[in-house]
């Protein structure tokens, strides 16, 4: 049986109604949505950044945001998992142990933002590692050490973080890190690090550059270290910047710290 003409345009006319309503709600849907991004944007932004982890909503926001900006821009030096490169000298960054500064979003920020040893000139950048087989400190005015009291350093460290060395080899060590090495100075006369300067912490068994064995340690204090992180500043927005700032602060306190202990003497 043929349908009459009149049902015909009466579906036809159903039809349009439920598309322009559909459309409606699906613009409706739009404006909500770009409100809802341009409050959260704003809030993340305005608010304090270190009581931005206080509001999880804020921090879910910011970690959707920060994810694809931290694989394309980051991931290359930290790993997709955070936890550092130490052929780099790349941080891990989920551990709870600083560099510098203690995990606030606002010191991560900072670091994101100017970089280090960047060239910016708000960079951190007031300590390095010198070299010292071929002293590269002229400030300083470093003397040289020879291998055996690079050697008889490396003990006294090592005794700090509770391995068993030869107990001359740290007595030794620990008069070279007060006087001759100058060590102190930026690692501190108890070996804690310096967290304003960037001075690592020499106790903890936990390593920026190598696995901690005595070859990478030596290495280190005869080679020096002066790893670059770029200043994110103009490639990335203050908004970028504070997303990904707020999800390495996130990341750090998602798990209890973990010291490494890798390399430990027999």
């Amino acid at each position: 049986m043929a349908r009459r003409t009149g049902d015909t345009a009466l579906d036809r006319w159903f039809l349009r109604r439920v598309a322009l309503i559909g459309a409606g709600l699906l613009i409706v849907a739009g404006i909500a949505w770009i409100a809802y991004v341009w409050v959260m944007d704003d809030a993340l932004l305005t608010t304090d950044p270190d009581l931005v982890p206080q509001d999880p909503r804020l921090v879910a926001y910011a970690n959707a945001m920060a994810r694809p900006l931290w694989t394309e821009n980051c991931a290359s030096c930290h790993g997709a998992d955070m936890k550092g490169k130490a052929d780099l000298g790349a941080a891990n960054l989920v551990d709870d142990d600083w560099l510098y500064g203690s995990g606030h979003v606002s010191e991560i920020e900072y670091t994101v933002t100017y970089g280090i040893r960047s060239g910016n000139p708000k960079a951190r950048n007031l300590a390095f590692m010198p070299s010292f087989v071929r002293p590269n400190d002229t400030k300083e005015k470093l003397q040289a050490l020879s291998p055996a009291e690079i050697r008889d350093v490396s003990a006294y460290i090592f005794s700090l973080g509770g391995r068993r060395q030869e107990p001359g080899a740290v007595a030794r060590g620990a008069r070279l890190y007060t006087d001759k090495g100058a060590c102190y100075d930026c690692h501190t006369p108890d070996a804690r690090g310096d967290h304003e300067v960037g001075a690592p912490n020499l106790t903890d068994n936990i390593w920026l550059y190598g696995d901690g064995s005595p070859r990478s340690v030596f290495r280190s204090i005869a080679e020096g270290h002066a790893g670059v992180c770029p200043a994110w500043q103009g490639r990335l927005t203050p908004l970028e910047i504070r997303a990904l700032a707020v999800l390495v602060n996130d990341r750090s306190h998602a798990a209890p710290a973990a010291s490494q202990p890798s390399g430990t003497a027999p």
